[in-house]
């Protein structure tokens, strides 16, 4: 019997959202599905979402890139757990984060919203906050007024250069969730 896994990259659908703070991860996740070369999503409209699924040992790993705005992105996160009975404890969400210096990495179980509205509608969906994130920092706006258009604007290529020099500190720690390794020595 298979054990399940799911990963969820944060990110905001739509061409104009492409290259935004708030879109790293799904430009990190494009990064790896083209590295790796194997991978193909395949669009759900149960869950509306872009999917991945693959087996690993005796685990079966699910990418879920929700194509829902991220304010909304609780709801197929809950809809796809409950359908293959995921532990939030088997749940990896990873998004940016502006309470972090840009690239800056942090991998925890358990976090709370801190005011995030897509953490908080995550949480309420799912009723925990017991579950693994991975934070990369895009920094925060010199004017806190800006937050909302400083995270729907672009980056600037100083700042992608720091993150994908960051690409193998990511892929590790994605692949230690998978394995279930160092997660504890990692998170503190």
């Amino acid at each position: 019997m298979y054990r399940m896994k799911l990963i969820v990259w944060l990110g905001n659908p739509g061409k104009q959202y492409q290259n935004t703070r708030h879109n790293i991860w799904f430009r990190i996740l494009d990064f790896f599905v083209d590295q790796e070369k194997i991978w193909e999503f395949i669009y759900n409209n149960k869950w509306k979402s872009e999917i991945i699924q693959w087996d690993y040992l005796d685990e079966k790993i699910i990418c879920l890139k929700p194509m829902e705005f991220m304010n909304r992105s609780g709801g197929p996160i809950d809809q796809i757990m409950n359908f293959y009975k995921i532990d939030p404890q088997n749940l990896l969400v990873i998004h940016d984060d502006i309470d972090l210096p840009t690239s800056k990495i942090q991998l925890r179980l358990g976090w709370s919203s801190a005011g995030h509205n897509w953490l908080k509608d995550i949480i309420e969906k799912i009723w925990t906050k017991d579950f693994w994130r991975i934070r990369i920092g895009v920094d925060r706006p010199v004017n806190q007024a800006d937050v909302a258009d400083y995270v729907l604007d672009n980056f600037k290529n100083d700042e992608i250069n720091l993150i994908e020099n960051k690409m193998d500190d990511i892929k590790k720690l994605i692949e230690d969730f998978i394995k279930n390794t160092n997660l504890l020595l990692l998170s503190k």
